[in-house]
């Protein structure tokens, strides 16, 4: 079954990516001939990915450089927050040595909201840090099912600054040629790179998943930041900055070398056929394999608009045809574009979700119920007051979707989430039919976005179930109207994987 959520822009750029899982759905099948014993593999060796949450600490130093660096200490924030996220990387295991790599992407709020700044106008300033990621090597020594490793690589960190003047007490607003603009605010923003070591330890709870804990230092030097009012005024800001975080989180891992002979020609039934991927139907020679993992991946492109994302839906316990816990976890991003009083402004946002439920499975349907936390960030390129979807938010979000085959020609497919995160809501149906008898569906397609910014209707055509090797393919495009951006259209390409 094809699962996934996506997270709206501000402009409502990606939203309806509503997305047939259906034609992943294998509803009904004969029990398949017993399969010979796995091939063993290193315990640690293999792909993976997860999640994590923790806190972080980020000491920082603003240091007086305008009109000229006179070295004075304008202020020392600590700031400090929550932090959460996704991770994936890939090991290799040699006897007790583990090497591999690993890149993960934190949202955070890790933030000091108000602090005096600078020594005239009594100015008031704020520093948060939105999110951090690191692309890292780690090497670490094996102990049976415990891990314990070392990492380091390059880092990032996107952060926005404020200063207003407020003018409120007897210090002077003038010094050395520069007036204090009182009530004026100055903004702020800069995505700086350092470099990050740490250490964690991670143990496996279970043949594919496993616990970790993680500390990290992180390093970003000094820069020298722009800080600019609506009216175009502007200074600069030497800023120094360090950050300390501490993570806990799971990953799933997929080994590579565990490989099991399956069982040739299953029978399957006509509904199965018709939501089966052609590598997994019995009709083609292929061999049938349920899988408990299903990768997916896609791009949407509208308007001003492009969004990516990738993510896994992985069963707890048997396969996906089977019903039983479920776990989702996605990632992704895009580009923006609108404007505002005739400026145009762009935009980049990221996001990513943890979710947790159940999976239904019968004869001719599916049905996914889940629930989790997501979070999502959107940068702007300059400062647009009438926005209110910008930084970084966590929120929790629900999830639900239905796919159903009336019959073996015929598909139903439906889905719908909120998050609390900038109060995103998006719903996404759509019907196909097999015209060809090839297990390709096409038919009409339609969703609806709304979050605290704008929102947007889409209406237009897919075509589900092609097929490249063992990756699923679907295709969809048509109209959208968005309230920020305007009319246009849409298009997009899905990848689906089971294994």
């Amino acid at each position: 079954m094809r699962m996934i959520t996506v997270l709206g822009l501000s402009i409502g750029a990606v939203t309806h990516a509503g997305f047939a899982f259906g034609a992943d759905l294998a509803p009904a099948r004969a029990a398949p001939a017993p399969v010979a014993p796995i091939l063993a593999a290193p315990l640690w060796t293999g792909f993976h990915f997860g999640g994590h949450v923790g806190g972080g600490e980020s000491k920082k130093k603003f240091i007086d450089n305008f009109p000229i660096r006179d070295g004075e200490l304008d202020a020392a924030p600590t700031l400090k927050g929550a932090l959460g996220g996704i991770q994936a990387g890939y090991s290799h295991q040699l006897h007790g040595l583990v090497v591999g790599f690993e890149g993960d992407l934190s949202w955070a709020d890790v933030k000091d909201r108000q602090f005096s700044c600078f020594a005239f106008g009594d100015q008031v300033c704020s520093a948060e840090s939105e999110w951090f990621a690191t692309l890292t090597a780690r090497v670490g020594a094996a102990f049976g099912p415990a891990l314990i490793y070392v990492k380091g690589g390059p880092a990032w960190a996107r952060d926005t600054y404020t200063d207003t003047a407020t003018c409120a007490g007897n210090q002077p607003v003038f010094r050395a040629g520069i007036f204090a603009d009182c009530d004026d605010t100055y903004v702020g923003r800069e995505t700086r790179y350092g470099w990050t070591i740490g250490a964690g330890i991670e143990y496996r709870i279970a043949p594919n998943w496993s616990l970790k804990a993680e500390y990290n230092h992180m390093d970003f030097g000094s820069r020298s930041v722009w800080l600019v009012d609506l009216d175009g005024d502007k200074f600069t800001e030497e800023v120094h900055q360090r950050a300390d975080v501490f993570k806990v989180g799971f990953n799933y891992f997929f080994n590579p070398l565990a490989v099991a002979p399956v069982a040739a020609s299953p029978v399957v039934s006509a509904y199965a056929q018709a939501g089966r991927a052609e590598s997994e139907l019995a009709d083609t020679g292929d061999d049938y394999r349920p899988g408990n993992v299903l990768v997916f991946s896609a791009i949407d492109v509208a308007r001003q608009q492009f969004s990516g994302w990738a993510g896994g839906l992985i069963s707890l316990s048997q396969d996906l045809d089977t019903s039983g816990p479920r776990v989702m976890i996605i990632g992704g991003g895009g580009r923006y574009k609108y404007n505002t009083t005739g400026v145009p402004v762009r935009g980049t946002y990221s996001f990513g979700d943890v979710l947790a439920g159940y999976g239904f499975e019968g004869d001719n349907y599916s049905f996914n119920l889940m629930a989790g936390l997501n979070a999502v960030n959107h940068m702007l390129n300059r400062e647009d007051p009438t926005n209110s979807v910008q930084g970084t938010e966590a929120g929790a979000k629900v999830f639900a979707n239905l796919h159903i085959n009336p019959s073996a020609v015929t598909l139903y497919y439906g889905e719908t989430d909120y998050s609390t995160a900038f109060e995103t809501f998006s719903t996404y149906h759509k019907l196909g039919y097999d015209f060809f008898g090839t297990q390709i569906f096409i038919g009409p397609e339609a969703s609806y976005f709304r979050d605290e910014r704008s929102n947007e209707t889409r209406v237009g055509g897919h075509i589900s179930g092609m097929k490249l090797g063992t990756l699923q393919l679907g295709v969809s495009a048509g109209y959208s109207d968005n309230s920020i951006i305007g009319t246009g259209a849409y298009g997009r390409l899905e990848a689906t994987h089971r294994f």
